[in-house]
């Protein structure tokens, strides 16, 4: 038990950690020198803030280093409700960890020519942004997958409160629909700002609430008065 704990609290410092990079990364670097349908102006952000851009790229790698780290404590803290949905649950986020370092590489050309060929940065930028987004949102939808089975393992385990697997769920919803319009609904930009929200609170409701429980209290042991389903 004393193992699990352990294991527990890493877990929720892991989460702790993808906050902090995700957040800096995506919308204090990335978010922040971005100028829809202005190339130009993005090209300059970017290599007038070459510095930053290189501290977001750093970011973005942690997170995913980390995410994929936690598919591995994910599993052994939830095995024991369903081995199968444990396991099915960590190879999505596993899956999703790699389609988002393959995103990165887009990054990373941004980065290339803004430090090699600036003058070619503006004729590549939009092109390189679109599809380091198109590839991070087919991540994401296994990322959404994810947390719903996450969530049903959360709310079936007695080493947890129901209210954190009920939320998760509810974020996997979110980022499903979120990233699924975005691949596939043509008036996406239309309805942004409303599965923006829907995501963001969604994600940081659900996500941060099991990264407190994690840190703060580790985990509950208690026998379980409900039967689990062997699936």
């Amino acid at each position: 038990m004393k193992s699990l704990k352990t294991t527990a609290r890493l877990t929720g410092l892991g989460y702790l950690i993808i906050f902090i990079s995700g957040f800096f990364a995506n919308f204090y670097t990335l978010e922040s020198m971005v100028v829809d349908g202005h190339a130009l102006l993005t090209s300059i952000n970017i290599i007038n803030q070459f510095s930053q851009f290189q501290m977001g790229l750093i970011a973005f790698s942690i997170m995913v280093i980390v995410d994929i780290i936690l598919a591995f404590p994910l599993y052994r803290l939830l095995k024991n409700e369903s081995e199968r949905l444990a396991t099915t649950s960590s190879i999505l986020r596993l899956i999703n960890g790699a389609i988002f370092a393959i995103a990165l590489f887009s990054l990373f050309e941004i980065a290339s020519l803004a430090a090699n060929s600036p003058q070619d940065l503006a004729g590549d930028v939009e092109r390189l942004l679109a599809q380091f987004n198109m590839v991070w949102n087919i991540g994401l939808l296994f990322f959404g997958a994810h947390l719903l089975l996450l969530g049903l393992l959360i709310f079936r385990s007695a080493s947890f409160p129901q209210i954190i697997g009920v939320l998760l769920q509810i974020a996997g919803i979110a980022y499903l629909m979120d990233s699924g319009a975005q691949l596939f609904l043509s008036n996406y930009k239309d309805y942004q700002s409303l599965f923006e929200m829907l995501v963001i609170s969604g994600g940081v409701i659900g996500e941060f609430s099991l990264t407190l429980f994690l840190l703060i209290k580790g985990l509950r042991f208690k026998k379980s008065s409900t039967p689990q389903l062997a699936i």
